[in-house]
């Protein structure tokens, strides 16, 4: 399966094709994991990503790029880190403390147990659902990427890797780090770049 995954995602990146892949949910550190390999994280020349989430948001918390429990990590694997959600507050007991939130689309409010606001919104079967993880982040990574490169459309893949992680927001340790790689990504930044 590694084997297979290399050479899938190596193919992908010589015909211009920028692989963003989830960095796994498992929270291991991948620099120091021995024989473990995170796969489509570790696969050849993609770029993995990291999962952040808030902790209390409905309760007023406000550090949105807070490294999620669950992120595996690891400086030589993880390039940026983006919006995957955070369980911590999980309580699914009928007296879990609810809150109540405006909603853009449709318009109007929405009253859940508060934790769940901690959890990204995402498409699913039924609709739309909450959930977390770095299959959370990785679409929102990617999501930069692709403003950078409809930005600039000649972008050659070297550059636009680099843009995406240049214009994230350094976070956790000064430089790259085991966390957030080169930073928190930031599609603002990656529209001005």
């Amino acid at each position: 399966l590694v084997a297979a995954m290399n050479k899938a995602v190596n193919y992908a990146n010589r015909f211009g094709v920028l692989v963003v892949s989830a960095a796994g949910n498992n929270g291991l550190d991948l620099d120091h994991s021995f024989n473990y390999v995170s796969v489509p994280a570790e696969s050849g020349a993609g770029m993995a990503v990291a999962a952040t989430g808030p902790v209390g948001f409905a309760l007023g918390a406000t550090n949105f790029d807070q490294t999620a429990t669950y992120t595996n990590y690891g400086t030589s694997v993880i390039d940026v880190a983006a919006p995957g959600g955070n369980d911590v507050l999980y309580d699914p007991s009928p007296s879990a403390p609810m809150c109540t939130r405006a909603i853009v689309s449709p318009a109007g409010t929405i009253t859940r147990p508060c934790w769940v606001f901690d959890l990204v919104i995402s498409t699913s079967r039924a609709g739309y659902s909450w959930a977390e993880g770095t299959s959370m982040a990785s679409p929102a990574a990617a999501a930069v990427a692709a403003l950078i490169r409809q930005s600039h459309p000649g972008i050659s893949l070297g550059a636009l890797r680099a843009a995406l992680r240049n214009s994230a927001v350094d976070a956790g340790k000064k430089g790259a780090d085991p966390f957030y790689g080169k930073g928190f990504v930031n599609a603002l930044r990656a529209c001005r770049y």
